[in-house]
């Protein structure tokens, strides 16, 4: 009888992993109806292995149903075995976490689900983790938050990586609850009273508002204020936020790095956090070598770089054929179009009691509340996030039941789970920040696409294959309104404006009863909407998805969004200064002004942070410039004006002689013409140059001009022989002569 021995020693060696594809192929724990991978799954991982295998950010766009969690586990499990990486899997949630566990497990990948509390992770799966042995499968929380026990995976899959939005940025975003926290919140109102319009101060007082126009309301602190009494506000939170909070943390974080951030106020909280969140600072997400970004819908305009604060992330582009094709079928029904209000609600009810189980989608629980009230009436049960955080079965094995959340992404409701949705209220504004820039700058041409995106993730929650079917009820006038406008369905996926555009066309004039008949029949699949599923396809055939006009501009310039978020979170006044002038400058035309107001009031606010570093006047008369621009660009925001007109009054414009002031008033003419970034200043700036490295007069002449201009001198260069070279002058008083 041979001995067992002591120690292991049969270490068998790992066979070569050549690619995704092949990898796929090899997987032996494969389930039998998992046979093989289709197409347009096989070319991305094929173009992934070719083009994108050493990309350090990397995006995949594939359609609700195509398969996308195979594609990321592939690309977790290729990493793994090639290079011996510890690779990590993101969702948004711990239900979608240990459903995407249950998929590895399917298709034969080694993988484990962590999630709940770091310290309870198994011992045995962690450091199978760490030693390379299985992908780990987390939440974003497992690695945004302030000491990730998973903090040096070397490939990170972001799957979902739109729905990751707030938990990115929740790493740095503080929060204080007027119903959670009323004193501090009412120390910090009244800290910052001097930066916030009367009015607005008048409505916050007001301890029980029903109105809900001025409880939607939101104000930016201007940074000019923050500044004036942040010793006092560090020593405000400090001493107020609960130990072990989620705030308190935040805080912890971003006390250091006041100055990028920005504080808007509202009725309900107050919420500090830097405009683009400085996701590189954060060690486990930043020293991955390579993050790849997974989502249904990308966009086109920089979002996703927004989200994520990385620069430049590249895109492998949509498989053939899955341009123009969505995922399932969606019957739309758009009752307020030409119903009165109660009239409309009644189609709402009468669908949902058709229905053992439906599913509610709003921006905030709030904007739902009316129809919530009716639901419970008549005796609906109200599913919220908290009941099905773990797991989807209590809601998916109830009848007569509504499922309530303000989420747009990272929930699977197929086929008889649920084949109701109702999209109560227009997608945005899920956070203070983005209600500001929605609702005061207008900056809809950034916020559109991010608009867009979380209505095509949320109408597909309950479509999630080619064969499944849900009815799609639009509910609330600012989503009716906005998805009734050509401008906005013409961008989304052609089968999603077919869709769409039938539901519009049969939803006019139509009572409660004749509704009902159309989902009834729709419900049925049978020969009644077998003509009407022709009708679609033939629409989509005729749709083309047109790019946003303004996307282009807005991808353009994120790159020095970003750039001025990190020298503004590392102190570089400098720096951000510039980048900020790029963004403005790039931001030409009417479809942009909001946005451009925005980033001339962040120019303004760095260069009156600059100015109280320097003591340099002219940064104040810049700043001053800089918010008449923004007060321009933006009616809404009555305040960039009147900024203006303090700093203007204040002590710091006395410190600005007479002579500088003129020499900032004639540099800032010439920045009119040129632009203060962009192709034409750099044009005008390279001539400059070459005329002065010139050996031949004439243009040597004209170089010495330039540089007096862009000093802000009046400049002449003069002809004849006994004449100077040049003279730049400054008023009456000041000549130079060369």
């Amino acid at each position: 009888m041979t001995k067992k021995s002591l120690f292991k020693t049969d270490f068998v060696p790992a066979t070569p992993v050549s690619d995704p594809e092949t990898l796929f192929r090899d997987l032996r724990g494969r389930s039998p109806e998992i046979r093989h991978l289709w197409s347009h799954q096989a070319d991305l991982l094929r173009a992934y292995h070719r083009d994108f295998l050493n990309n350090h950010d990397l995006a995949i766009e594939l359609p609700t149903g195509a398969g996308k969690t195979l594609v990321g586990l592939l690309i977790a499990e290729f990493r793994r075995q090639a290079f011996n990486e510890r690779v990590v899997y993101l969702c948004p949630t711990r239900q979608l976490a240990r459903q995407v566990g249950t998929q590895a497990a399917k298709y034969g990948i080694k993988a484990n689900v962590l999630v709940g509390k770091q310290r309870e992770y198994p011992p045995r799966e962690f450091s199978e983790f760490q030693t390379s042995r299985a992908v780990a499968i987390t939440t974003y929380s497992g690695i945004f938050n302030l000491h990730p026990r998973i903090s040096d995976a070397q490939a990170i899959i972001l799957d979902d990586a739109h729905a990751g939005e707030n938990y990115i940025a929740g790493h740095w975003s503080m929060e204080i609850s007027r119903a959670d926290n009323r004193d501090l919140y009412r120390a910090v109102v009244a800290l910052f009273r001097d930066g916030l319009p009367p009015a607005f101060l008048a409505d916050l007082a007001d301890e029980c508002h029903t109105d809900k126009r001025k409880t939607d309301l939101v104000e930016l602190v201007p940074g000019y204020y923050v500044r004036n009494v942040a010793a006092a506000f560090g020593e405000l939170l400090d001493a107020g936020l609960q130990e072990e909070t989620p705030p308190r943390y935040a805080w912890g974080i971003i006390k250091e790095h006041l100055a990028a951030c920005c504080i808007f106020v509202s009725w309900d909280s107050i919420l500090v956090r830097p405009h683009i969140p400085p996701a590189l600072t954060h060690r486990a997400f930043a020293h991955a070598k390579q993050r790849v970004y997974m989502s249904a819908t990308l966009g086109a305009g920089g979002e996703l770089e927004r989200v994520t604060g990385i620069k430049s992330i590249a895109r492998i582009p949509i498989p053939a054929g899955w341009e123009k094709r969505g995922s399932g079928r969606r019957l739309f029904l758009v009752p307020q179009m030409t119903m009165a209000e109660n009239d409309a609600m009644g189609v709402v009810l009468t669908a949902v009691s058709t229905f053992p189980r439906c599913l509610v989608l709003t921006p905030r629980t709030r904007e739902a509340e009316p129809v919530i009230a009716k639901l419970r009436a008549k005796g609906v049960t109200i599913f919220g996030a908290f009941e099905i955080e773990d797991s989807i079965e209590p809601f998916a094995h109830s009848t007569n039941s509504a499922l309530v959340l303000s989420r747009y992404d990272g929930l699977d409701l197929p086929d008889e789970t649920c084949r109701i949705l109702v999209m109560c209220g227009l997608p945005s504004g899920t956070n203070l920040q983005e209600k500001f820039l929605w609702s005061r700058i207008a900056a809809h041409s950034l916020l559109r696409d991010r608009v867009l995106t979380r209505f095509t993730q949320g109408i597909g929650r309950c479509t999630r294959s080619d064969n499944d079917y849900a009815v799609v009820i639009l509910w609330g006038r600012h989503l009716v309104d906005f998805i009734l406008k050509d401008e906005h369905r013409r961008i989304l996926n052609p089968e999603l404006q077919a869709e769409i555009q039938f539901g519009i066309d049969n939803s006019s004039d139509k009572s409660v009863a004749e509704f009902q008949e159309l989902w009834t029949a729709f419900i049925a699949q049978g020969d009644e909407w077998k003509e009407a599923e022709d009708a679609i396809v033939s629409l989509r055939e005729r749709c083309s998805r047109r790019d946003d006009p303004v996307s282009e501009r807005l991808r353009s310039v994120v790159a020095d969004e970003v750039g001025y978020l990190n020298a503004m979170w590392n102190g570089s006044y400098e720096i951000a200064l510039e980048h900020a002038r790029k963004v403005a400058d790039a931001l030409g035309g009417d479809e942009t002004k909001g946005y451009r107001a925005w980033w001339y009031y962040l120019a303004a606010d760095v260069a009156l942070a600059l100015h109280r570093e320097t003591s340099d006047s002219s940064l104040v008369i810049l700043a001053k410039d800089f918010l008449g621009r923004a007060s321009g660009c933006c009616s809404g925001v009555s305040w960039f004006a009147r900024l203006a007109r303090f700093i203007e009054d204040g002590a710091h414009a006395a410190e600005a002689n007479e002579l500088t002031a003129m020499a900032v008033a004639n540099v800032q003419d010439k920045l009119i013409v040129w632009g203060v970034a962009g192709s034409r200043f750099d044009r005008e700036a390279k001539q400059a140059l070459d005329d002065l490295s010139a050996t031949e007069f004439r243009q040597f002449h004209r170089g010495l001009k330039a540089l007096g201009e862009m000093l802000g001198f009046e400049a002449e260069a003069l002809e004849g022989e006994a004449n100077p070279d040049c003279i730049w002058s400054l008023g009456d008083e000041v000549h130079v002569v060369h």
